[in-house]
C-alpha cells in the first residue's frame, strides 16, 4: 500500500483563532458569524477554516457530546456510519493527518481536499474495521452506506465479502437518518449525527489511535 505523506502544520494564528472561536460560541454567538469573523481576523486558509468548523465547539456542546460517549460497545448493537468511518481511516492510510477535536472525536479534513476513493485503501480500511469489530464484541453490527454515493453498491458488496456474517450492510437513501434511528451505539464522528444520538463511540478514532498514532494532531490540547 503506497502512502503519500502530507503533514499539516498548526500555525499559532490557528490556535488563537480556535480559542476565540470557542469562546464566542460558548457565549452564544452564531456559528457562521463567528467563523467569518475569526477567518478574517487571523487570515485563515480554507483548510484552516474547515479545521475550526469541524473540530472546535462551544463548551456546552462539548459537555453534551462527551456525556454520551461509551467506553465499550461490548454487548450493544453497533450502528456504523459506514462512509464516515471508512473514509476517516482512508485519510490516514493516504498519509494525511487527522485531528483530535475538543469533543474527543478524531476527524479529518477530507472535504477540503478529497477527490475520490482508492479501492485498495478502502479494502485495507475494511480489513482494519473487521479486526476491530472482532475485538469489540458488540451484540450485532449494522454498517450503513449512503445509497446516493457513486459505486455504493460495489462498496457494499466489498464490505460484505470482507465481513461475512460479522455485519449487516445496509444501503440507505437517507443514511444519516438510518444511523440516527438505530437502536444501539452510534459509531460516527459526524457532529450532526452524534449530537442527535443517545450513545456514541468513535470507532475510526480508536482504530487510528491504535495503528496510526503519529498521524493524530491533538488540537484539543492546544486550545
Amino acid at each position: 500500500m503506497s502512502r503519500q505523506v502530507i503533514l499539516f502544520f498548526v500555525r499559532e494564528e490557528v490556535v488563537e483563532a480556535s480559542r476565540d472561536y470557542k469562546y464566542l460560541l460558548s457565549r452564544g454567538y452564531k456559528q457562521r458569524v463567528v467563523l467569518d469573523l475569526v477567518t478574517s481576523r487571523y487570515s485563515l486558509s480554507s483548510v484552516e477554516r474547515t479545521l475550526l468548523l469541524r473540530c472546535v465547539h462551544s463548551r456546552q456542546d462539548v459537555e453534551a457530546i462527551r456525556s454520551k460517549y461509551v467506553g465499550s460497545v461490548a454487548h450493544y448493537p453497533l450502528i456504523v456510519d459506514g462512509y464516515n468511518v471508512l473514509l476517516t481511516l482512508h485519510t490516514v492510510m493516504e498519509g494525511m493527518d487527522v485531528f483530535l477535536c475538543d469533543d474527543g472525536f478524531v476527524r479529518d479534513l477530507r472535504k477540503s481536499y478529497r477527490k475520490g476513493i482508492e479501492l485498495k485503501m478502502l479494502e485495507d480500511a475494511i480489513e482494519l474495521l473487521k479486526k476491530e469489530l472482532l475485538e469489540l464484541t458488540p451484540s450485532s453490527v449494522t454498517i450503513v452506506l449512503d445509497k446516493n454515493v457513486s459505486y455504493s453498491g460495489h462498496h457494499a458488496d466489498t464490505i460484505r465479502n470482507f465481513t461475512r456474517d460479522l455485519a449487516e450492510v445496509v444501503l440507505a437513501d437517507k443514511a444519516d437518518m438510518r444511523v440516527i434511528g438505530g437502536d444501539g451505539v452510534i459509531a460516527s464522528s459526524d457532529y450532526v449525527i452524534i449530537s442527535r444520538a443517545r450513545r456514541i463511540y468513535d470507532l475510526a478514532g480508536e482504530i487510528i489511535k491504535k495503528y496510526f498514532r503519529d498521524k493524530v494532531i491533538d488540537l484539543a490540547s492546544l486550545i
